[in-house]
C-alpha cells in the first residue's frame, strides 16, 4: 500500500485496468489522468469524441467516462458507438447538473447511478471508478 500527499494510504488497483477519459476540457482531464495512473491504472485522455472514437479499439479499455454536453458529439452518442465496437466496457457520464440531460438520450440511460456530477473531488473520482470497475 502506498501514501498519498497527505500520509493516507491509497489503495493501488489492477495495472491491467485501462481507462478512456474524453472531456472537451483538457484542465479537468490532466489532473484525473495524473491521479487514476498514480493508484496503478493506465488512462487515455481525449478532447475531441471524434478523435476518441477513431482511437476505439475492441476489448482495449475497461471502463470509460465521456462528459456529456461536447462538441461534434455528446457523451451518449460516443457511447453508443463505442458499445457497438465492445459491448463489455462500462461507460459512467460526467455532467455539470445535477439533472444529467434532459433528453431523450438520457431517458435511455438504464442505471442512473453512472454519472459524475462536476465538480468532483479527485478522491470521489477514484471511488466512483473502484465502484464501477
Amino acid at each position: 500500500m502506498e501514501e498519498n500527499a497527505e500520509g493516507g494510504a491509497i489503495m493501488t488497483t489492477d495495472k491491467n485496468k485501462k481507462i478512456l477519459l474524453v472531456d472537451d476540457e483538457e484542465d479537468i482531464l490532466i489532473p484525473i489522468k495524473m491521479t487514476l495512473e498514480d493508484i496503478g491504472f493506465k488512462v487515455d485522455i481525449f478532447t475531441n469524441p471524434l478523435l476518441a472514437l477513431s482511437n476505439f479499439k475492441a476489448s482495449y479499455y475497461d471502463f470509460a467516462i465521456l462528459d456529456i454536453k461536447m462538441p461534434g458529439m455528446n457523451g451518449f452518442e460516443l457511447s453508443d458507438k463505442i458499445k457497438k465496437i465492445d459491448d463489455n466496457i462500462k461507460v459512467t457520464f460526467f455532467t455539470a447538473t445535477d439533472t444529467p440531460y434532459p433528453s431523450k438520450d438520457y431517458q435511455n440511460v438504464t442505471d442512473k447511478k453512472k454519472f459524475i456530477i462536476k465538480p468532483i473531488s479527485l478522491d470521489d473520482m477514484i471511488n466512483q471508478v473502484k465502484t464501477q470497475l
